[in-house]
């Protein structure tokens, strides 16, 4: 078939543009002809052409997974499905088109039923390394400055090095998850180190949070249905974590056999394959509906 994703930027390696990189390499495998359409072309889109998939600006497509209203129908036509990432605005959902939702959350805003979460290339996010036994590195995926000094200050005093992400145009963010034991971050960085095999702090400093310095703390398996209902944003709770709190839930908790028990999650929940699987499923179910 030819399939057309659709993303508001494809301008940095952000969430929703490796949702679409991990979406167009799974369909790309299955031997589909991929193609993408951005208002905001940029360094991420060369990614997708070393892989093959094609820039269009308009056209006739079999199936067409759209973000964030970008869409113009009268420049490109196609059964579509469109996804909401989250929250705001820009990514309600579509009229006259089947729409669905990350997470539970997600649908709750927008009074949706349909659920297909967060697809991760497990092949690509894989484990190429153990994390230490001993705790030796973190690397934060925060896009914050403020999340960013306060783990930078706790691993300064505590002799472990540090690394992070924000501000850096990094691509193979896979390789340098696979440097460092305990992965800091909120939402789909989460789900990326996971599958990496990393035990993963929930943590972070958005503007946009009603609470500030937000997040779970320590990720453990006795709660992940929770996690799962927010898309692992921290939003649930709303809980401040003070820089003590977070040194603890660093150093009392860390325990690299969890990395094994998290990539194991990961496969079993959030592997791309099952996500494509999903789509494709609405597609071949609906394709012949006419409001579609």
């Amino acid at each position: 078939m030819n399939i057309l994703t659709t993303n508001l930027y494809l301008s940095d390696f952000c969430g929703s543009e490796n949702w679409c990189y991990a979406v167009a390499s799974e369909l790309l495998r299955r031997g589909h002809n991929v193609y993408t359409y951005t208002p905001c072309y940029g360094k991420f889109f060369e990614e997708f052409e070393k892989i093959g998939v094609k820039k269009a600006i308009s056209g006739k497509f079999d199936l067409i997974l759209e973000n964030h209203n970008v869409l113009d129908k009268n420049k490109f036509n196609g059964f579509i499905i469109h996804t909401c990432h989250g929250i705001i605005n820009e990514e309600r959902p579509m009229s006259h088109v089947i729409n669905v939702a990350v997470a539970q959350h997600v649908a709750n805003k927008w009074n949706l039923t349909q659920i297909i979460p967060n697809g991760i290339d497990t092949k690509r996010f894989c484990i190429k390394n153990k994390p230490n036994k001993d705790l030796h590195k973190i690397l934060s995926l925060c896009k914050s400055d403020t999340a960013n000094d306060v783990l930078a200050e706790i691993c300064k005093k505590t002799g472990i090095e540090f690394d992070y992400k924000y501000g850096k145009t990094i691509f193979h963010i896979e390789n340098k998850i696979n440097e460092a034991d305990l992965i800091v971050g909120v939402g789909r960085s989460l789900l990326d180190a996971m599958s990496c095999g990393r035990p993963v702090i929930s943590f972070d400093d958005r503007f946009y949070y009603k609470t500030r310095m937000m997040g779970y703390g320590y990720i453990t398996p006795n709660k992940f249905d929770k996690y799962i209902k927010d898309s692992w944003t921290g939003n649930a709770e709303q809980k401040t974590l003070t820089k003590l709190q977070l040194a603890k839930e660093i150093f009392n908790n860390y325990n690299p056999a969890d990395g094994d028990v998290n990539r194991q999650f990961i496969i079993d929940n959030y592997n791309v394959s099952k996500t494509v699987d999903a789509y494709l499923k609405i597609y071949n179910e609906n394709k012949n509906s006419a409001k579609c």
